[in-house]
């Protein structure tokens, strides 16, 4: 059995409802167990997936789920050493991307997943090593499947392995030469082109003929076409001429009635222009004017009113000034006037709150006594220096104590740990990992030595097919001419017999024409003779290469025999050794080599464990030694911080007695103490200072009240309270401060309305001069007649400027004056006779347009068309290129009929051996038909032919497959399955097999001997079957099978990850 495919574990990281889910099957048989919608159809898909690709989107076994991570990786052992094959989905390709990498991450070629899985395409490995229920009960999609079939086919050949290729090469080759329907292949589309020149041969035709035929025509045309132009070069003169007239028409008429209109006004070139526009303008100014000059007046009124009344006398206006900076220094105050009650009760509350203070401190002083204290700097800074080295020393004392438990406590697990070490050591042998490595690379040794002889095996047994070759026997070539100079000598003297006698009987000239007649087939003879002979020298000289070059191979071949040999005892000596030191025999099995792996690999790990701990336990010795030296030293170091807290503490109670604070304080309370007491006094410093300070501004408050009191007298206000007076002033200072801005404001508004009323003054004046010079200019003397003349004299310009714009017209249309002009049309007939002239004349230019576009069209196309076959070599080319079609569809053709007789050949072949031999296959399977029936059915076979059906007998009766009931069908193809992964595995190497319910229609008898049928296949392959029903696990339990079982299909994804749980193992 060739090595092959082992999966060690799976990582679902979303396929389905799994998210993060993981398995670990057992290298023999494994069974999945879980209720319905456990996920058992989605695991196979995902290994499936996995190995092969992800199915089409849309497509129902997908499993993609919606928003998360798709897809997983399998953890593979293969020949060629362990691969982790991960494929997630992506969004360009369906089948998702793919990566092979090393246990240790080092990424691989694709191409090693290939080799692992030996080829095996995906439609075989669904139909026979991955299958359910459904793919079981078919064999006829299996075998009427055209790849799987030949991949059976080949199989059963036990090496025909490049069949199926062979077959679908050649069958493409032929499909891509012809196609009996087809346009694509290449001889199709020869034989077209083929046809297309034979065609284009055929439309040639005669050419001399049609070319002088075509030159008549073309002189022809060319004469008729000089007499077109000349005619209608006519016709275009008088069209044109007529068209103008026709456009000229209707300005005659208009220019005819606009004239006798003009005449009938009077002379109006002098009346002034917008006449009447400008009246209007000048008229609705005046209007304007004055109706501004009314609203003036009566905005001018009320604002001289007001400025009277603003200006009557006032006394607080006079004294303005003085109340202005009297209440000025009064408000700066005010704040100060507001607080000063607040102020002299907050001092009182403060000096009783220090007196309870300095009560409460516990010193045996009062305020003065207090302040007589020296509680500078100086002596805090040596009642600080003091209390940190008595801290110092404390906390170094705790530190110090805090470190020898520590150091205590780690002496006594470093202890513990070296017990464990010192225990599990004894429990390890004593073995070198080197010694196992070395063992171990001689098993590897032999499994590379014992490739290299099958490997040479095949190449010595290739040599000698290939030497089978080189000698057999080609066509024997004569020694002898095969025709000898006696005949062409005797053909001679015939010839002159038959002369002469024809000499003597007709005469001379008749023996004269014979003689040269026969000499003429004698010359012939002799150069039949020559060719024959030159062939037969040929053959010979290529028989003698053709004899060198098999001696030249044959001792190639006991060359390459030689060195075959000699390399075969050197691996046959390398494998003794390896075996040797290997501790197998030279013929030890692959399960042997397997076994002592594992054995091997378990005693390397003890090793290295054994290593490891010997190196932990010299580690953990050496640190239990610097513990007990860390435990001596920092007792030392606790005993010496002892000492200088005793030294500090006893001067600390003289410094507290020196300066009468309690004894029993701590540093940290004392200190406290001191900052109060300092505290304390300075409040009282700062208490003195503010008191002093009230009264300064107590006294500048009452001068600044008393000043604005007497200001407020004086500009004859009522007497009251300070703040109240103040108010008042206020008031009265803001009201004079508005009246003043009214003032200014009334002025300036007053001026402006006087600016405005002299210029609407002005304005007014300017337009009644301007009404008097418009009438003047007009030449009337009311408005009335100046509206009436203004309208005739705007019709008189109207009509004016039509009339010389018809004339301008009709000169530009016609070339000619009017009276000419009216002169033209009379002569054609009026307008009516004018119009039937143009008509004709469009007509007859229109048809002469079109028979010289005509004419001139053919002459073009004649006079290409000679052209062309004055320069013209096509039909040359087309013989040419004929010639070399046919020649091409001869070569084409050759091929075409060399790949269908090889597919016929190989067809017959195939036939022919499975008439005569029925495939392993099928002896494997009919062997495990009878085992899983109990004997009662004996043979499988295929019978002869392309229908790829199956058979079984029981010695008297024959059945094919649709006779059987459903559950002894399905054993019949399972057995056929279970054949062919048998025969793949010794001849191309062990892939795993994985179903998925598939006894479900066995009777427990016969599940039973499937299920033994797995385990024994398990002994070479690994084995993953997937079930529900609890009868077939005990089954699968009893053969010692590996159970994982799957969770319930109803758990939430929100659960998150959760590994498939090992309920039993074999």
């Amino acid at each position: 059995m060739k090595p092959g495919l082992r999966i060690n574990r799976f990582q679902v990281d979303g396929f389905g409802h799994f998210r993060g889910y993981s398995g670990t099957p057992g290298p023999g048989l494994t069974l999945l167990y879980g209720p319905n919608e456990a996920g058992k159809s989605t695991l196979l898909a995902f290994l499936r997936g996995v190995l092969f690709g992800f199915e089409k989107r849309g497509q129902p076994e997908r499993y993609e789920p919606e928003g998360a991570l798709f897809g997983g990786e399998l953890w593979l052992e293969t020949a060629s050493g362990p691969l982790v094959v991960r494929r997630h989905g992506g969004k360009r390709a369906s089948e998702g991307a793919l990566t092979v990498h090393d246990p240790e991450g080092q990424l691989l070629p694709e191409t090693l997943l290939h080799q692992a899985l030996a080829g095996v395409p995906r439609e075989l490995f669904f139909e026979v090593f991955a299958f359910r229920l459904d793919e079981l009960a078919s064999f006829h999609r299996l075998a009427q499947q055209r790849g799987v079939s030949e991949e059976l086919f080949a199989a059963g050949m036990q090496g025909a392995r490049r069949l199926p290729e062979a077959v679908e090469r050649l069958r493409k080759d032929a499909e891509a030469l012809y196609a009996p329907r087809g346009q694509k292949p290449e001889l199709n589309r020869v034989m077209k082109d083929l046809e297309e020149v034979q065609q284009a041969l055929r439309e040639a035709g005669d050419r001399p003929a049609l070319y002088f035929s075509t030159r008549d025509q073309l002189a022809e045309r060319i004469a008729e076409g000089h007499a077109l132009e000349v005619a209608r070069k006519h016709t275009e003169h008088e069209l044109d001429h007529a068209s103008r007239l026709e456009s000229a028409l209707s300005d005659l008429t208009g220019l005819a009635r606009d004239r006798a209109e003009l005449a009938t006004l009077p002379v109006l070139d002098t009346f002034p222009p917008g006449a009447e526009t400008r009246l209007e303008d000048v008229l609705q100014r005046r209007k304007t004017y004055r109706a501004q000059q009314a609203q003036l007046h009566e905005r001018l009124a009320p604002i001289e009113e007001a400025r009277e009344r603003l200006a009557a006398p006032w006394p607080v206006r006079e004294r303005a000034e003085s109340l202005r900076t009297a209440l000025a220094t009064y408000s700066g105050h005010s704040e100060q006037l507001r607080s000063l009650p607040a102020r002299r009760a907050s001092l009182t509350s403060r000096r009783r709150q220090l007196e309870q203070s300095l009560g409460e401190l516990g010193l045996a002083v009062d305020a003065g006594g207090l302040l007589a204290l020296d509680l500078g700097a100086r002596a805090r800074g040596e009642l600080e220096s003091l209390a940190g080295r008595l801290d110092a020393a404390d906390t170094a004392l705790a530190q110090a104590e805090s470190e020898q438990a520590r150091t205590r406590e780690e002496r006594a697990r470093l202890e513990t740990t070296l017990g464990r070490v010192q225990a599990e050591l004894t429990a390890l042998p004593e073995t070198r990992p080197a010694q196992v490595r070395q063992r171990q690379a001689a098993v590897g040794r032999m499994r590379a030595v014992r490739g290299d002889l099958e490997r040479l095996a095949e190449q010595r047994l290739e040599q000698r097919r290939q030497m089978d070759g080189v000698r057999a026997p080609t066509d024997a070539v004569p020694l002898r001419s095969l025709v000898p100079m006696s005949w062409v000598v005797s053909a001679a003297l015939v010839a002159l017999g038959f002369a002469a006698l024809a000499a003597w009987i007709a005469g001379p000239s008749v023996g004269v024409l014979c003689a040269v007649g026969g000499l003429l087939l004698v010359g012939l003879l002799l150069l039949v003779r020559h060719r024959v002979e030159t062939a037969r020298k040929a053959s010979l000289e290529a028989q003698a290469a053709r004899h060198r070059w098999r001696q030249q191979e044959e001792e190639r071949f006991r060359s390459a025999q030689a060195a075959m040999s000699a390399r075969e005892e050197l691996l046959q000596r390398e494998l003794l050794n390896a075996s040797g030191a290997a501790g197998l025999s030279p013929g030890a099995s692959l399960s042997d080599l397997a076994a002592q792996e594992s054995l091997l690999a378990e005693q390397l790990t003890q090793a290295e464990r054994r290593e490891l701990l010997v190196r932990e336990e010299d580690t953990l010795r050496t640190a239990w030694d610097a513990a007990v030296r860390d435990d001596q030293r920092v007792e030392e170091a606790r005993l010496r911080a002892s000492q200088r807290e005793e030294v500090l503490r006893e001067e600390w109670m003289a410094f507290l007695v020196a300066r009468r604070f309690p004894e029993a304080l701590s540093a940290a309370s004392a200190l406290t103490l001191w900052l109060d007491a300092a505290a304390l006094r300075q409040r009282l410093l700062d208490l003195r200072t503010d008191e002093e300070e009230f009264t300064v501004a107590e006294a500048a408050c009452d001068a600044v009240t008393t000043r604005l009191l007497q200001e407020a007298r004086a500009a004859g206000m009522p007497p009251g309270q300070a703040e109240t007076v103040a108010a008042r002033v206020s008031v009265a200072l803001e009201e004079v401060r508005s009246r003043a801005a009214d003032q200014r404001h009334l002025d300036g508004q007053r001026g402006e309305l006087l600016a405005e009323k002299a210029r609407l003054d002005q304005l007014a004046l300017d337009e009644d001069q301007a009404w008097e010079a418009l009438l003047t200019e007009g030449g009337c003397q009311d408005e009335a007649t100046f509206r009436r003349r203004a309208v005739q004299a705007r019709r008189y310009a109207e009509l004016a400027a039509r009339v010389r714009e018809h004339v301008q017209r009709v000169q530009a249309l016609t070339g000619l004056g009017e009276n000419a002009a009216h002169e033209e049309v009379h002569a054609a007939g009026g307008e009516t006779g004018l119009k039937e002239q143009l008509a004709t004349l469009r007509e007859r230019h229109k048809a002469e347009g079109e028979r010289h576009k005509a004419v001139l069209t053919e002459q073009g196309s004649l006079k290409t068309q000679l052209s062309q076959w004055e320069n013209d070599d096509r039909v040359s080319r087309l013989r040419i290129q004929e010639e070399t079609l046919r020649a091409k569809a001869a070569e084409l053709a050759t091929r075409y009929a060399a790949d269908r007789l090889t597919l016929a050949l190989l067809g017959r072949a195939r036939r022919r051996f499975e008439e005569e031999q029925q495939p392993r296959v099928i002896q494997l399977a009919s062997e495990l038909f009878s085992e899983l029936t109990a004997g009662r059915y004996r043979r499988v076979f295929i019978p002869a032919g392309d229908a790829r059906e199956l058979r079984v007998s029981d010695g008297a009766r024959e059945w094919s497959a649709e006779q059987l009931s459903r559950g002894t069908r399905e054993q019949l193809f399972l057995a056929f399955r279970l054949a062919v992964i048998r025969d793949f595995g010794e001849t191309r190497g062990a892939l795993p097999l994985i179903t998925d319910d598939v006894l479900v229609n066995f009777d427990p008898e016969r599940a039973r001997g499937a299920v033994r049928l797995f385990a024994k296949l398990a002994e070479a392959h690994q084995v993953i079957a997937f079930t529900c029903h609890p009868w077939l696990r005990e089954l699968f339990e009893a053969e010692g099978a590996h159970v994982l079982e799957l969770p319930g299909a109803t758990k939430s994804p929100r659960e998150g990850a959760q590994p498939l749980r090992v309920v039993s193992s074999g």
